[in-house]
């Protein structure tokens, strides 16, 4: 039929799931978590036992039996106390092992049931519409893997709750970033066996990595076990966000795309970037004088485990049928809604951070639940997606196509590796990034020193704004216009941009501080919208996955020497013995250096730009690729 019945497209996830035999596990982790909500509504680990014991209404606190007077000294103490997150009486421990043991199950299942149809197909066509599924649910799976860099919004919080130094905060949220060192791990699954395979590894990792970080909060273990859990919880969970997550979508975007590739990528780097301030409007406007640090967590890693079982269909290397440029109406006004939505968003996110920044708006949740339905309409459009290839299994509509390494083209990731234009990109990425990561992940400590900590969720909001608009913007025009400006001139212009961010940002004022940030928004988001296709027009697809997770290896190395050692070093030497740091000069000379570091950035870029004018690597070195071997 022309148009899918109804109970299709209501229920398409539903029959795709019982298809793949996942219904009884999905049905058995929901028992396991029933369970472990209701023995941790009796636990008595509480310091009140009767505050479980009373029924109350949604939005009724509970009334104190007892007046305990030693709370009046709390009164003259002005200091904030860290929260004890142990005193949760509803999340606990075995919560979070709950949704740990849940994901792991799914896992194994996946891997073991389903492994035949990983290894021996990337791409199973169903028709145009298959890309729509596809575009959209890589979107969803964008928005769980934003929450990794809304980190900084609640970082001073992560700091009060386990009652640690600010050094070794700031090492917990570098470590999100420095296990891309193997990230050319999960683009070596992406080339063996598709996409779905990685996804399916990065939604489960996201979700043990905050059950490790929950685990942290609510434990009763000494202060360096709980330090250093949460760094391993913040390390599997940023890897999962990066290099399984993110880059796997992109990846398989730029190849199902070809006539579209940037602007593809943009919309889902644009969704990763509105998903990071989303994540930190939850926080603030919903979490933080609700709940609890250990709740956000407990969401944090259930939203994953979720969203990758729902989508985990939809993500694949969409057949040559489904690559074709967007010629009918309804699909260009799809587009636009996309875009509209994405925009909406944003402009939102601004607004929220605006007005809670400048006190003049108190915390609320609908603020929250606005923006999150904002960021999860887009699903909204698969009502109107029209539905094909559901013809008989020996119809073309329904055959399954088998991609293989050996029938794509391209060099060999060792060929490249020797070139001095993947070193160049590298050093290029190694600047750009680490500028980027050293101002957002740490913007509510830099704002705090200034005595503008309030301003953090604004910053948060300023930077997913200019860099969701530079994604879009960049994506689009370097696709139509790339004969006139070339992926390489935007290349050089981010670096350009980061350059002069981090200068302003260096000034420790807070209009510097904002305008740096804005433009370091402007530099991230421009530059990760043109580097996945470049990377892609310049290798080719023979090792595309792997040759792209090794270009993130230079995230975890600006992760671990800019974030980890150089910031906390000079940090601590403003300090003066201190755990908390006041004044300009607690970030000043790191800017100093960033800006530095982002000019020799800049001179890779130009560099670049010059080798690359007349031809690129695929071309230059496609000799050396057939003497080994390869098809080109």
């Amino acid at each position: 039929s022309r148009v899918a019945s109804w109970p299709f497209k209501t229920h398409r996830i539903f029959h795709i799931m019982r298809a793949r035999g996942i219904l009884p596990l999905v049905a058995l982790t929901a028992l396991l978590l029933g369970c472990i909500a209701s023995a941790a509504d009796h636990n008595e680990s509480c310091e009140d036992p009767s505050f479980l014991q009373t029924p109350r209404k949604i939005g009724e606190f509970a009334q104190p039996k007892r007046v305990d007077l030693t709370l009046l000294d709390d009164l003259v103490d002005a200091s904030p106390k860290p929260v004890d997150a142990s005193q949760n009486p509803r999340i606990t421990t075995e919560t979070f092992l709950g949704v740990a043991s849940a994901a792991l199950l799914f896992l194994t299942w996946e891997f073991t049931k389903n492994s035949r149809k990983y290894h021996e197909e990337v791409c199973a066509p169903g028709g145009v519409s298959d890309r729509w599924w596809f575009v959209i649910m890589s979107a969803m799976i964008q928005v769980v893997s934003g929450s990794v860099y809304a980190m900084g919004a609640w970082q001073n919080d992560l700091r009060d709750t386990l009652q640690i130094s600010m050094t070794s905060a700031t090492i917990i949220g570098a470590m999100a970033f420095t296990g891309n060192l193997a990230g050319f791990l999960g683009g070596m699954l992406f080339d063996r066996s598709g996409p779905r395979a990685a996804v399916c590894l990065g939604c489960c990792c996201l979700s043990v990595g905050y059950c490790l970080i929950g685990i942290a909060l609510v434990s009763s273990l000494a202060k360096n076990l709980k330090v250093m859990l949460a760094c391993v919880g913040s390390l599997v969970a940023g890897y999962a966000s990066v290099s399984l997550l993110d880059n796997i979508t992109c990846m398989a975007c730029s190849i199902s795309f070809p006539q579209n590739q940037a602007a593809v990528v943009g919309y889902l780097k644009a969704v990763l970037a509105t998903a990071g301030g989303v994540w930190a409007l939850l926080w603030v406007q919903l979490f933080r004088n609700r709940f609890s640090l250990v709740s956000f967590m407990a969401l944090s890693a259930i939203a994953p485990f979720v969203v990758g079982v729902m989508s985990l269909s939809s993500i694949k290397v969409l057949p040559p049928q489904c690559k074709e440029s967007l010629k009918e109406r309804g699909e260009i006004a799809r587009a636009v809604s996309l875009i509209f939505l994405l925009l909406a968003l944003t402009c939102f996110d601004v607004w929220a951070g605006y007005d809670y920044a400048n006190g003049m708006g108190a915390s609320s949740w609908i603020t929250g639940s606005v923006a999150l339905a904002l960021q999860i309409s887009p699903l909204l459009l698969l009502v109107t997606v029209k539905e094909s290839g559901q013809g008989s299994a020996g119809s073309a509509g329904s055959a399954h196509e088998i991609v293989r390494p050996k029938n794509r083209i391209g060099i060999s990731f060792q060929t490249a590796f020797k070139g001095m234009d993947f070193w160049l990109l590298w050093v290029c990425q190694f600047a750009v990034f680490g500028a980027g990561v050293a101002t957002n992940q740490n913007l509510a400590l830099i704002l705090e020193t200034t005595g503008h900590d309030s301003a953090s969720s604004l910053g948060v909001a300023l930077f997913a704004l200019t860099s969701a608009l530079s994604r879009i913007v960049v994506g689009i025009l370097s696709d139509k216009y790339q004969a006139y400006f070339t992926r390489f001139h935007w290349l050089t212009a981010g670096a350009f941009c980061a350059m002069i961010g981090q200068f302003l940002v260096s000034l420790m004022d807070l209009t510097g501080i904002m305008t740096g940030t804005c433009l370091m928004g402007l530099s991230f988001g421009s530059f990760y919208t043109i580097i996945v296709p470049m990377v892609n027009e310049m290798y080719g697809n023979l090792e595309f996955g792997k040759m792209w997770g090794a270009q993130m290896s230079s995230q975890a190395a600006a992760a671990l020497l800019i974030v980890c050692h150089l910031m906390p070093m000079v940090y601590r030497n403003a300090a003066g013995g201190k755990d908390v740091c006041q004044g300009p000069g607690c970030y000043r000379p790191s800017f100093l250096l960033l800006t530095v570091l982002n000019a020799v950035g800049l001179a890779s870029a130009l560099a670049l730009q010059v080798r690359n004018s007349e031809s690129l690597p695929v071309t230059r070195l496609v000799t050396e690729t057939k003497s080994l071997g390869f098809s080109s």
